[in-house]
């Protein structure tokens, strides 16, 4: 199956998936077989789910249906499961962005895709459902019920140890799950330039325009880049295109010059980052819970419920619209309502420290515990992760912004390239080893 076949497949998923009651209730199901690609997905008793992670961050959405096509076969339907709300899609410019853009040249949109709200998760078994996992390598704690049907792994994090009957089960050390999905395109001879730039994307981003300095990309997240280049329609660069200070003023502003609508009209690998990368950090608009929730996971770890939210905002700038209280207090009732022990806000970006000098990159962690957490294993928990090396942690405002009876802890991480694929293994370290004892 070509790119194009795969994605004009994609319409009427939803509803195959579905409680057909509540679609019922909602008048999605008219037409639905008129979207059917007769003869590749018609048999809906055997399902293939290719479920990115809950973070829905570009890197999983693109390598789940990146994953989804190469998996696709006349007997078996693969199908791309975006793992975040529908509506939350808009919370995540960046992402609507490229696969709007990808989807558009094929005459598809991003209303075709699956989302994790449009599954009527309880039945996947009964169906007989395969679940392969991209971008993770077992299920999140909320959908722990699925770990008896994933069938294949590909992802690039921390090995949990778990879904040990997956095969393939491949999680290697690279920068970006995309790299490795790249691969099994290549591999397959099915390049296209709508899957080219779907997955050269993410790879860029998650590695910095595969800066060196950053310390994310490997030699296979460059090899698959330099594949990956040449394939995508860019831009023409001409007498009717823009060029220079014209067009960085196009892409570094994330918008057509002829419309107020984001554009990835642009002509080279640098300017797709810095579209995607800045479009990414524009979250200073969104209220508190919007920033916990955009960019979240959570997992058990033992007994006890550990979350961590990613906000592409320094801290700094943060403080500077709401107060520490209101901070605070929106860390608590988010760990509230997700049932957390603790939660860890990693915050980052570029911030000028003083007057007159250039922008640097830099992260911080707040963590918060949840009212019936006893002091004595805050105390134990905040200990550890100051003494983590992965980390290198040291109090944001002063002693007292780290002590243990505060409602939130805050820290200035002095290790910038530990992203959350860091973090989670070192505050599961902690916890692992406080039970031990």
């Amino acid at each position: 199956m070509s790119f194009p076949a795969f994605v004009r497949s994609l319409a009427g998923n939803a509803a195959r998936l579905a409680d057909k009651a509540r679609l019922a209730e909602k008048g999605q199901l008219a037409n639905t077989d008129q979207h059917t690609d007769k003869g590749q997905l018609a048999n809906t008793d055997q399902l293939t789910l290719v479920l990115g992670n809950e973070s829905g961050d570009l890197d999983s959405m693109a390598s789940a249906i990146g994953l989804a096509f190469v998996l696709t076969s006349a007997t078996r339907a693969a199908i791309p499961v975006i793992n975040i709300a529908r509506a939350d899609l808009a919370l995540r410019p960046d992402c609507e962005l490229l696969l709007r853009t990808a989807l558009a040249g094929l005459g598809a949109s991003t209303a075709d895709l699956t989302f994790a709200d449009d599954v009527d998760w309880a039945r996947l078994g009964e169906r007989g459902a395969a679940v392969w996992l991209a971008d993770h390598n077992a299920p999140a704690a909320r959908q722990s019920a699925l770990e008896p049907l994933v069938r294949g792994i590909v992802d690039h994090h921390a090995d949990e140890a778990r879904c040990s009957r997956a095969d393939p089960r491949q999680i290697d050390a690279v920068g970006s799950c995309a790299t490795l999905v790249a691969e099994r395109v290549r591999a397959a001879g099915a390049a296209h330039p709508a899957l080219a730039v779907l997955l050269l994307a993410p790879i860029l981003v998650d590695t910095a325009n595969l800066d060196p300095a950053a310390g994310r990309a490997t030699d296979r997240d460059r090899a698959q880049a330099r594949w990956l280049e040449p394939q995508v329609a860019w831009a023409e660069s001409g007498p009717d295109a823009p060029t220079g200070s014209e067009t960085d003023a196009v892409t570094d502003s994330g918008t057509d010059a002829l419309s107020d609508e984001p554009s990835l009209r642009v002509h080279s690998p640098a300017q797709l980052y810095r579209t995607l990368d800045r479009l990414k950090g524009q979250v200073a608009h969104l209220p508190p819970r919007d920033l916990l929730r955009k960019d979240y996971k959570q997992w058990a770890v033992g007994a006890r419920a550990v979350g961590i939210s990613s906000v592409s905002w320094r801290l700094r700038k943060w403080l500077k619209r709401d107060s520490r209280a209101q901070v605070e207090a929106a860390a608590q009732r988010w760990a509230a309502e997700q049932r957390l022990d603790v939660l860890l806000v990693m915050t980052h970006g570029k911030v000028r420290e003083h007057k007159g000098a250039d922008k640097t990159y830099g992260r911080d962690l707040a963590v918060a515990f949840a009212p019936h957490v006893d002091r004595e294993w805050r105390r134990l928990v905040l200990d550890g992760l100051a003494r983590a090396d992965a980390l290198d942690l040291r109090p944001f405002f002063g002693p007292e912004s780290a002590a243990a009876d505060g409602p939130v802890s805050f820290f200035a991480q002095r290790r910038i390239h530990a992203s959350r694929k860091q973090v989670f293994p070192a505050v599961k370290a902690v916890i692992d080893a406080i039970a031990a004892h």
